[in-house]
Protein backbone atom coordinates (compact mmCIF):
# COMPACT_ATOMS: atom_id res chain seq x y z
CA UNK A 1 0.00 0.00 0.00
CA UNK A 2 0.87 3.17 -0.62
CA UNK A 3 0.92 5.98 1.79
CA UNK A 4 0.87 9.90 1.06
CA UNK A 5 3.41 11.74 2.16
CA UNK A 6 3.21 14.34 4.88
CA UNK A 7 5.23 17.63 4.48
CA UNK A 8 7.91 18.62 6.74
CA UNK A 9 6.86 20.50 8.30
CA UNK A 10 2.94 19.40 7.97
CA UNK A 11 0.15 22.05 7.35
CA UNK A 12 -2.02 23.20 10.23
CA UNK A 13 -4.76 21.05 8.67
CA UNK A 14 -2.94 17.72 8.22
CA UNK A 15 -1.77 18.71 12.13
CA UNK A 16 -5.78 19.00 13.29
CA UNK A 17 -6.82 16.32 11.70
CA UNK A 18 -3.81 14.09 12.74
CA UNK A 19 -4.75 14.89 16.53
CA UNK A 20 -8.82 14.96 16.37
CA UNK A 21 -9.87 12.54 13.69
CA UNK A 22 -6.58 9.99 12.93
CA UNK A 23 -8.51 7.19 11.27
CA UNK A 24 -9.72 9.61 8.69
CA UNK A 25 -7.06 11.12 8.45
CA UNK A 26 -4.95 7.81 7.91
CA UNK A 27 -8.07 6.91 5.35
CA UNK A 28 -9.04 4.13 8.21
CA UNK A 29 -5.97 2.56 7.31
CA UNK A 30 -4.48 0.67 10.21
CA UNK A 31 -1.10 -0.13 7.68
CA UNK A 32 -0.80 3.68 7.24
CA UNK A 33 -1.45 4.49 10.88
CA UNK A 34 1.96 2.14 11.29
CA UNK A 35 3.99 2.63 8.69
CA UNK A 36 4.16 6.43 8.73
CA UNK A 37 8.26 7.40 7.92
CA UNK A 38 9.62 7.95 11.12
CA UNK A 39 10.57 11.35 10.17
CA UNK A 40 7.34 12.62 8.85
CA UNK A 41 5.76 11.16 12.37
CA UNK A 42 7.80 12.81 14.83
CA UNK A 43 7.27 16.00 12.59
CA UNK A 44 3.41 15.35 12.88
CA UNK A 45 3.80 14.61 16.47
CA UNK A 46 5.59 17.92 17.78
CA UNK A 47 3.39 19.84 15.85
CA UNK A 48 0.32 18.18 16.98
CA UNK A 49 1.52 18.65 20.85
CA UNK A 50 2.34 22.23 20.41
CA UNK A 51 -1.21 22.74 19.13
CA UNK A 52 -2.84 20.46 22.35
CA UNK A 53 -0.20 22.77 24.94
CA UNK A 54 -1.60 25.84 23.19
CA UNK A 55 -4.89 25.21 23.19
CA UNK A 56 -5.30 23.73 26.64
CA UNK A 57 -2.42 25.62 28.53
CA UNK A 58 -4.97 28.32 29.73
CA UNK A 59 -8.07 26.63 29.43
CA UNK A 60 -7.52 23.28 32.11
CA UNK A 61 -7.09 25.08 35.50
CA UNK A 62 -4.23 22.58 36.93
CA UNK A 63 -2.55 22.53 33.64
CA UNK A 64 -2.05 26.29 34.22
CA UNK A 65 -1.18 26.27 37.67
CA UNK A 66 1.38 23.67 36.39
CA UNK A 67 3.26 25.05 33.34
CA UNK A 68 3.62 28.61 35.20
CA UNK A 69 5.24 26.79 37.97
CA UNK A 70 7.86 24.63 35.88
CA UNK A 71 8.26 27.94 33.79
CA UNK A 72 7.07 25.82 30.54
CA UNK A 73 5.82 28.68 28.03
CA UNK A 74 6.25 26.78 24.92
CA UNK A 75 7.43 23.16 23.19
CA UNK A 76 10.43 23.45 20.52
CA UNK A 77 11.20 19.60 21.25
CA UNK A 78 9.31 16.47 22.40
CA UNK A 79 10.58 16.42 25.76
CA UNK A 80 9.92 20.30 26.52
CA UNK A 81 6.51 18.63 27.55
CA UNK A 82 7.90 16.25 30.51
CA UNK A 83 7.61 18.63 32.87
CA UNK A 84 4.09 18.89 32.56
CA UNK A 85 3.56 15.34 32.49
CA UNK A 86 0.68 14.63 34.99
CA UNK A 87 2.10 11.93 37.23
CA UNK A 88 -0.18 8.75 38.10
CA UNK A 89 -1.78 10.33 40.81
CA UNK A 90 -2.97 13.09 39.60
CA UNK A 91 -6.82 11.52 38.67
CA UNK A 92 -6.80 10.16 42.26
CA UNK A 93 -5.79 13.38 44.45
CA UNK A 94 -8.86 13.89 46.22
CA UNK A 95 -9.44 13.44 49.51
CA UNK A 96 -11.12 9.99 50.10
CA UNK A 97 -13.71 11.67 51.98
CA UNK A 98 -15.15 13.25 49.50
CA UNK A 99 -16.17 9.71 48.58
CA UNK A 100 -16.75 8.08 51.84
CA UNK A 101 -19.51 11.45 53.04
CA UNK A 102 -20.79 12.00 49.77
CA UNK A 103 -19.39 14.94 49.28
CA UNK A 104 -19.98 14.90 45.21
CA UNK A 105 -20.11 18.79 44.60
CA UNK A 106 -16.66 19.37 46.47
CA UNK A 107 -15.45 16.25 43.83
CA UNK A 108 -17.11 17.95 40.96
CA UNK A 109 -15.14 21.08 41.38
CA UNK A 110 -12.32 19.32 41.60
CA UNK A 111 -12.91 17.47 38.55
CA UNK A 112 -13.94 20.89 37.25
CA UNK A 113 -10.18 21.36 37.70
CA UNK A 114 -9.19 18.99 35.04
CA UNK A 115 -11.33 19.73 32.11
CA UNK A 116 -12.24 22.26 29.52
CA UNK A 117 -15.96 21.46 30.26
CA UNK A 118 -17.89 23.85 32.28
CA UNK A 119 -18.87 21.53 35.46
CA UNK A 120 -19.55 24.68 37.76
CA UNK A 121 -23.43 24.80 37.01
CA UNK A 122 -23.88 21.16 37.76
CA UNK A 123 -26.02 20.11 40.36
CA UNK A 124 -24.81 17.23 42.35
CA UNK A 125 -25.94 18.23 45.89
CA UNK A 126 -28.74 15.57 45.70
CA UNK A 127 -26.27 12.63 44.87
CA UNK A 128 -25.26 9.71 47.77
CA UNK A 129 -22.70 7.42 45.72
CA UNK A 130 -20.60 7.64 43.22
CA UNK A 131 -22.92 5.52 40.79
CA UNK A 132 -25.92 8.67 41.20
CA UNK A 133 -22.83 10.96 40.32
CA UNK A 134 -21.83 9.81 37.55
CA UNK A 135 -25.97 9.37 36.27
CA UNK A 136 -25.60 13.11 36.73
CA UNK A 137 -22.52 14.28 34.48
CA UNK A 138 -23.57 11.67 31.54
CA UNK A 139 -26.59 12.88 31.99
CA UNK A 140 -25.93 16.40 32.03
CA UNK A 141 -22.70 17.12 30.83
CA UNK A 142 -20.40 16.09 27.70
CA UNK A 143 -18.20 14.16 29.80
CA UNK A 144 -18.16 10.28 30.42
CA UNK A 145 -15.80 9.36 32.99
CA UNK A 146 -13.65 6.86 32.71
CA UNK A 147 -12.57 5.59 36.76
CA UNK A 148 -10.28 2.77 37.16
CA UNK A 149 -10.69 -0.11 39.46
CA UNK A 150 -9.30 0.88 42.51
CA UNK A 151 -7.76 -2.30 43.52
CA UNK A 152 -5.52 0.14 45.84
CA UNK A 153 -8.46 1.72 47.82
CA UNK A 154 -8.90 4.64 45.75
CA UNK A 155 -10.89 5.43 41.80
CA UNK A 156 -9.20 7.95 39.55
CA UNK A 157 -11.16 9.57 37.60
CA UNK A 158 -10.44 10.75 34.17
CA UNK A 159 -12.75 13.70 32.53
CA UNK A 160 -13.08 12.22 28.84
CA UNK A 161 -15.56 13.57 26.63
CA UNK A 162 -17.76 11.98 24.02
CA UNK A 163 -15.65 13.07 20.82
CA UNK A 164 -12.65 11.43 22.47
CA UNK A 165 -14.25 8.22 22.91
CA UNK A 166 -15.81 8.78 19.58
CA UNK A 167 -12.69 8.81 17.54
CA UNK A 168 -10.98 6.34 20.02
CA UNK A 169 -13.03 3.59 18.46
CA UNK A 170 -13.35 5.16 15.02
CA UNK A 171 -9.35 4.07 15.09
CA UNK A 172 -9.78 0.95 17.32
CA UNK A 173 -11.88 -0.01 14.08
CA UNK A 174 -9.33 0.02 12.24
CA UNK A 175 -6.42 -1.98 13.98
CA UNK A 176 -9.18 -4.47 15.31
CA UNK A 177 -11.06 -5.30 11.49
CA UNK A 178 -7.73 -5.06 9.67
CA UNK A 179 -5.38 -7.20 12.15
CA UNK A 180 -5.67 -10.74 10.21
CA UNK A 181 -5.20 -8.87 6.86
CA UNK A 182 -1.57 -8.94 6.17
CA UNK A 183 -1.38 -5.60 4.48
CA UNK A 184 -3.56 -4.41 7.04
CA UNK A 185 -5.67 -2.36 4.10
CA UNK A 186 -9.30 -3.94 4.81
CA UNK A 187 -10.46 -6.10 2.40
CA UNK A 188 -12.90 -8.81 2.67
CA UNK A 189 -13.58 -7.49 6.41
CA UNK A 190 -14.75 -4.12 5.88
CA UNK A 191 -17.88 -2.52 6.50
CA UNK A 192 -18.90 -5.55 8.81
CA UNK A 193 -19.43 -5.60 12.39
CA UNK A 194 -18.93 -8.31 15.10
CA UNK A 195 -20.41 -10.05 17.30
CA UNK A 196 -19.12 -9.50 20.89
CA UNK A 197 -18.77 -12.44 23.40
CA UNK A 198 -18.26 -9.84 26.68
CA UNK A 199 -18.22 -12.06 29.63
CA UNK A 200 -18.99 -9.21 31.99
CA UNK A 201 -21.68 -6.31 32.97
CA UNK A 202 -23.57 -4.91 30.16
CA UNK A 203 -22.78 -1.12 31.43
CA UNK A 204 -20.04 0.46 33.80
CA UNK A 205 -18.33 3.27 33.96
CA UNK A 206 -14.94 2.22 34.64
CA UNK A 207 -12.63 2.25 31.43
CA UNK A 208 -12.97 -1.24 30.31
CA UNK A 209 -16.50 -1.08 30.57
CA UNK A 210 -17.50 1.86 29.06
CA UNK A 211 -15.94 -0.05 25.90
CA UNK A 212 -18.83 -1.64 24.51
CA UNK A 213 -21.45 1.74 24.86
CA UNK A 214 -18.86 4.20 23.60
CA UNK A 215 -17.68 1.68 20.78
CA UNK A 216 -20.73 0.37 19.45
CA UNK A 217 -21.54 2.14 16.79
CA UNK A 218 -18.15 1.78 15.29
CA UNK A 219 -17.32 -1.80 16.55
CA UNK A 220 -20.99 -3.43 16.71
CA UNK A 221 -23.81 -1.63 15.04
CA UNK A 222 -26.11 -2.56 17.26
CA UNK A 223 -27.03 -3.59 20.33
CA UNK A 224 -28.20 -7.50 18.95
CA UNK A 225 -24.12 -8.22 18.61
CA UNK A 226 -23.43 -7.43 22.05
CA UNK A 227 -23.68 -10.61 24.35
CA UNK A 228 -22.97 -9.70 27.48
CA UNK A 229 -23.09 -12.48 30.74
CA UNK A 230 -24.81 -10.41 32.84
CA UNK A 231 -27.49 -7.25 31.92
CA UNK A 232 -27.42 -4.05 33.84
CA UNK A 233 -24.47 -1.96 35.43
CA UNK A 234 -21.78 -2.79 37.11
CA UNK A 235 -21.71 -0.67 40.46
CA UNK A 236 -18.91 1.62 40.57
CA UNK A 237 -19.85 1.71 44.85
CA UNK A 238 -19.24 -1.63 44.97
CA UNK A 239 -15.81 -1.55 43.43
CA UNK A 240 -14.51 1.16 45.25
CA UNK A 241 -15.55 -0.42 48.34
CA UNK A 242 -14.22 -3.79 47.27
CA UNK A 243 -10.70 -2.04 46.63
CA UNK A 244 -10.85 -0.09 49.85
CA UNK A 245 -11.95 -3.43 51.70
CA UNK A 246 -8.46 -5.20 49.29
CA UNK A 247 -5.94 -2.70 50.22
CA UNK A 248 -6.93 -2.36 54.00
CA UNK A 249 -6.78 -5.82 54.76
CA UNK A 250 -3.39 -5.66 53.02
CA UNK A 251 -2.37 -3.63 55.80
CA UNK A 252 -4.05 -5.05 58.49
CA UNK A 253 -6.10 -2.31 58.85
CA UNK A 254 -9.62 -3.41 57.92
CA UNK A 255 -11.49 -2.73 61.70
CA UNK A 256 -10.12 0.86 61.34
CA UNK A 257 -12.08 1.44 57.59
CA UNK A 258 -14.70 4.11 57.44
CA UNK A 259 -17.62 2.57 55.71
CA UNK A 260 -20.72 5.08 54.79
CA UNK A 261 -23.38 3.10 56.15
CA UNK A 262 -25.12 3.06 52.53
CA UNK A 263 -22.29 1.37 51.51
CA UNK A 264 -22.31 -1.72 53.73
CA UNK A 265 -25.56 -2.58 51.79
CA UNK A 266 -23.52 -2.26 48.53
CA UNK A 267 -20.95 -4.48 49.75
CA UNK A 268 -23.30 -7.30 50.45
CA UNK A 269 -24.70 -6.74 47.24
CA UNK A 270 -21.48 -6.92 45.49
CA UNK A 271 -20.36 -10.30 46.80
CA UNK A 272 -23.81 -11.93 45.87
CA UNK A 273 -23.57 -10.57 42.28
CA UNK A 274 -20.01 -11.92 42.33
CA UNK A 275 -21.32 -15.49 43.05
CA UNK A 276 -23.95 -14.90 40.75
CA UNK A 277 -21.32 -14.10 38.19
CA UNK A 278 -19.62 -17.58 38.44
CA UNK A 279 -22.58 -19.23 38.83
CA UNK A 280 -23.90 -17.99 35.37
CA UNK A 281 -20.26 -18.50 33.48
CA UNK A 282 -21.30 -22.22 32.38
CA UNK A 283 -24.79 -20.90 31.07
CA UNK A 284 -23.22 -18.13 29.40
CA UNK A 285 -20.85 -20.17 27.70
CA UNK A 286 -23.34 -22.57 26.55
CA UNK A 287 -25.67 -19.61 25.00
CA UNK A 288 -22.51 -18.19 23.21
CA UNK A 289 -22.05 -21.48 21.88
CA UNK A 290 -25.51 -22.31 20.81
CA UNK A 291 -26.09 -18.86 19.12
CA UNK A 292 -22.24 -18.05 17.95
CA UNK A 293 -21.14 -21.60 16.78
CA UNK A 294 -18.63 -20.98 13.72
CA UNK A 295 -19.64 -17.44 13.40
CA UNK A 296 -16.80 -14.79 13.14
CA UNK A 297 -16.80 -13.10 16.58
CA UNK A 298 -14.71 -10.68 18.75
CA UNK A 299 -13.91 -11.82 21.94
CA UNK A 300 -12.74 -9.43 24.73
CA UNK A 301 -11.27 -10.01 28.37
CA UNK A 302 -8.69 -10.02 30.43
CA UNK A 303 -6.36 -13.28 30.56
CA UNK A 304 -7.89 -14.82 33.93
CA UNK A 305 -11.51 -14.33 32.40
CA UNK A 306 -10.82 -15.77 28.62
CA UNK A 307 -8.87 -18.75 30.80
CA UNK A 308 -12.00 -19.29 32.95
CA UNK A 309 -14.43 -19.42 29.78
CA UNK A 310 -11.91 -21.54 28.23
CA UNK A 311 -11.54 -24.61 31.15
CA UNK A 312 -15.51 -24.38 31.77
CA UNK A 313 -16.32 -24.77 27.93
CA UNK A 314 -13.43 -27.78 27.98
CA UNK A 315 -14.79 -29.28 31.20
CA UNK A 316 -17.85 -29.69 29.15
CA UNK A 317 -15.89 -30.84 25.48
CA UNK A 318 -16.59 -27.60 23.93
CA UNK A 319 -13.59 -26.49 21.41
CA UNK A 320 -13.44 -25.06 18.23
CA UNK A 321 -16.65 -22.74 18.94
CA UNK A 322 -15.57 -19.65 16.50
CA UNK A 323 -14.38 -19.00 12.99
CA UNK A 324 -10.90 -19.23 12.74
CA UNK A 325 -10.50 -15.21 11.22
CA UNK A 326 -12.67 -14.22 14.49
CA UNK A 327 -10.33 -12.02 17.15
CA UNK A 328 -9.52 -12.30 20.68
CA UNK A 329 -8.02 -9.79 22.27
CA UNK A 330 -6.64 -9.42 25.97
CA UNK A 331 -4.80 -6.87 27.94
CA UNK A 332 -3.99 -6.73 31.62
CA UNK A 333 -5.50 -9.26 34.13
CA UNK A 334 -6.04 -9.57 37.68
CA UNK A 335 -3.42 -8.14 39.68
CA UNK A 336 -1.07 -10.46 41.73
CA UNK A 337 -2.97 -13.12 40.00
CA UNK A 338 -0.85 -16.19 38.99
CA UNK A 339 -0.82 -16.89 34.99
CA UNK A 340 -1.18 -20.39 34.18
CA UNK A 341 1.83 -21.66 31.51
CA UNK A 342 -1.18 -23.35 29.22
CA UNK A 343 -3.60 -20.29 29.60
CA UNK A 344 -2.82 -19.74 25.66
CA UNK A 345 -3.56 -23.24 24.76
CA UNK A 346 -6.15 -23.44 26.89
CA UNK A 347 -8.14 -20.34 25.22
CA UNK A 348 -6.91 -21.11 22.16
CA UNK A 349 -8.59 -24.80 21.83
CA UNK A 350 -11.80 -23.78 22.75
CA UNK A 351 -12.07 -20.58 20.59
CA UNK A 352 -10.66 -22.34 17.51
CA UNK A 353 -8.59 -19.39 16.94
CA UNK A 354 -4.88 -19.72 16.47
CA UNK A 355 -3.91 -16.10 17.48
CA UNK A 356 -4.77 -14.15 20.11
CA UNK A 357 -4.23 -10.25 20.09
CA UNK A 358 -2.54 -9.13 22.95
CA UNK A 359 -2.92 -5.36 24.04
CA UNK A 360 -0.58 -3.07 26.30
CA UNK A 361 -3.93 -0.89 27.64
CA UNK A 362 -4.34 1.32 29.84
CA UNK A 363 -7.58 3.77 31.40
CA UNK A 364 -5.76 6.96 30.49
CA UNK A 365 -4.93 6.62 27.14
CA UNK A 366 -7.27 6.39 23.85
CA UNK A 367 -5.28 3.22 22.09
CA UNK A 368 -5.07 -0.25 22.15
CA UNK A 369 -1.24 -0.92 21.34
CA UNK A 370 -1.24 -3.99 19.54
CA UNK A 371 1.47 -6.62 20.30
CA UNK A 372 2.73 -7.88 16.35
CA UNK A 373 4.26 -10.89 15.68
CA UNK A 374 7.92 -10.35 17.19
CA UNK A 375 6.21 -9.89 20.58
CA UNK A 376 6.81 -5.62 20.66
CA UNK A 377 3.93 -3.73 21.62
CA UNK A 378 3.69 -0.95 18.92
CA UNK A 379 2.06 2.63 19.83
CA UNK A 380 -0.39 4.13 18.14
CA UNK A 381 0.41 7.37 16.27
CA UNK A 382 -0.93 9.59 17.80
CA UNK A 383 0.45 8.52 21.23
CA UNK A 384 4.21 9.91 21.87
CA UNK A 385 5.92 7.65 24.52
CA UNK A 386 8.93 8.63 26.85
CA UNK A 387 10.91 6.46 29.02
CA UNK A 388 12.22 8.43 31.83
CA UNK A 389 14.98 6.89 34.51
CA UNK A 390 13.43 5.10 37.30
CA UNK A 391 15.48 6.46 40.29
CA UNK A 392 15.89 10.78 38.53
CA UNK A 393 12.75 10.77 36.51
CA UNK A 394 14.65 12.84 33.47
CA UNK A 395 14.15 11.17 30.02
CA UNK A 396 15.84 9.01 28.72
CA UNK A 397 17.76 9.24 25.01
CA UNK A 398 15.11 8.24 21.89
CA UNK A 399 17.31 5.97 20.36
CA UNK A 400 18.33 2.31 21.03
CA UNK A 401 16.72 0.17 23.88
CA UNK A 402 15.91 2.20 26.70
CA UNK A 403 14.60 0.72 29.94
CA UNK A 404 12.67 3.01 32.81
CA UNK A 405 9.28 4.10 33.83
CA UNK A 406 6.59 3.91 30.48
CA UNK A 407 5.35 7.91 30.39
CA UNK A 408 2.83 9.19 27.24
CA UNK A 409 0.97 12.07 25.43
CA UNK A 410 -2.30 11.08 23.94
CA UNK A 411 -2.65 13.81 21.32
CA UNK A 412 -6.70 12.64 20.92
CA UNK A 413 -6.97 14.21 24.36
CA UNK A 414 -8.74 17.43 23.29
CA UNK A 415 -10.50 18.56 26.48
CA UNK A 416 -8.19 17.21 29.30
CA UNK A 417 -4.66 17.07 29.33
CA UNK A 418 -3.23 13.94 27.51
CA UNK A 419 0.14 13.87 29.33
CA UNK A 420 0.54 10.74 31.71
CA UNK A 421 3.67 9.19 33.57
CA UNK A 422 2.58 5.55 34.45
CA UNK A 423 3.01 3.19 36.95
CA UNK A 424 5.01 1.11 34.35
CA UNK A 425 8.39 -0.48 34.00
CA UNK A 426 9.16 -1.05 30.22
CA UNK A 427 12.12 -1.65 27.96
CA UNK A 428 11.33 0.51 24.43
CA UNK A 429 13.07 1.06 21.03
CA UNK A 430 12.26 4.13 18.38
CA UNK A 431 13.81 2.56 15.81
CA UNK A 432 11.64 0.55 13.10
CA UNK A 433 10.34 -3.15 14.34
CA UNK A 434 12.00 -6.25 12.56
CA UNK A 435 7.83 -6.54 11.63
CA UNK A 436 8.29 -3.29 9.35
CA UNK A 437 6.13 -1.22 11.52
CA UNK A 438 7.74 2.59 12.40
CA UNK A 439 6.33 2.95 15.16
CA UNK A 440 7.75 2.84 18.45
CA UNK A 441 7.24 0.09 20.65
CA UNK A 442 8.03 -2.17 23.53
CA UNK A 443 9.08 -5.24 24.93
CA UNK A 444 6.59 -7.56 25.98
CA UNK A 445 7.74 -7.89 29.81
CA UNK A 446 6.63 -5.16 31.51
CA UNK A 447 6.04 -4.45 35.17
CA UNK A 448 4.28 -2.56 37.85
CA UNK A 449 7.12 -0.14 39.91
CA UNK A 450 4.48 -0.82 42.88
CA UNK A 451 5.41 -4.64 42.83
CA UNK A 452 8.82 -4.20 42.62
CA UNK A 453 8.84 -2.02 45.45
CA UNK A 454 6.28 -4.06 47.71
CA UNK A 455 3.13 -1.92 47.08
CA UNK A 456 4.84 1.31 47.49
CA UNK A 457 5.26 3.68 43.87
CA UNK A 458 6.98 7.28 44.50
CA UNK A 459 7.92 8.87 41.49
CA UNK A 460 10.97 11.14 41.13
CA UNK A 461 11.23 14.04 37.95
CA UNK A 462 13.87 16.62 39.21
CA UNK A 463 12.19 18.52 36.19
CA UNK A 464 8.74 18.29 37.13
CA UNK A 465 8.58 17.57 41.34
CA UNK A 466 7.46 21.11 42.36
CA UNK A 467 5.15 21.69 39.40
CA UNK A 468 3.64 18.24 40.07
CA UNK A 469 3.51 19.60 43.87
CA UNK A 470 1.77 22.80 42.43
CA UNK A 471 -0.61 21.28 40.52
CA UNK A 472 -1.60 18.84 43.93
CA UNK A 473 -2.22 21.85 45.87
CA UNK A 474 -4.40 23.65 43.19
CA UNK A 475 -6.54 20.40 42.79
CA UNK A 476 -6.91 20.20 46.54
CA UNK A 477 -7.69 23.99 47.59
CA UNK A 478 -10.65 24.12 49.59
CA UNK A 479 -12.10 20.82 49.19
CA UNK A 480 -11.14 18.82 52.63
Amino acid sequence: MTISAVAIPPSAADVRAFADTPAEFFGHSWYAMQHLPAEELGALQLAALRMRFEQLRDAIPTLTAMAAEAGVTAIECLNDVVPLLFQHSVYKSYPVSLLVKNRFTALTRWLDRLTTHDLSAIDVSGCDSIDSWLDVLDAQTPLRVAHTSGTAGMMSFLPRGIGEWDQMFAAARCGLFQYSDPAGTGGRHDGEYFNLVWPLYRYGRSAIMRAPQMGLPHLLGSEERLHALRPGRMSSDSMFLAGRLRAAAARGEIDQLEINPALSVRKEQFEREQREMAETMPRFVDQIVERLRGERVWVLATWNVLYSIAEAALSKGISNVFAPDSLVSTGGGAKGAVVPNDWEQTVRTFTGVDHIQHMYVMSEITAMNKMCEHGRYHFEPWIIPFVLDPVEGSVLPREGEQTGRAAVFDLLASSYWGGYITGDEVSARFDACECGRTTPHLARRIERFSDKQGGDDKITCVASEDAHRAALEFLNERLA
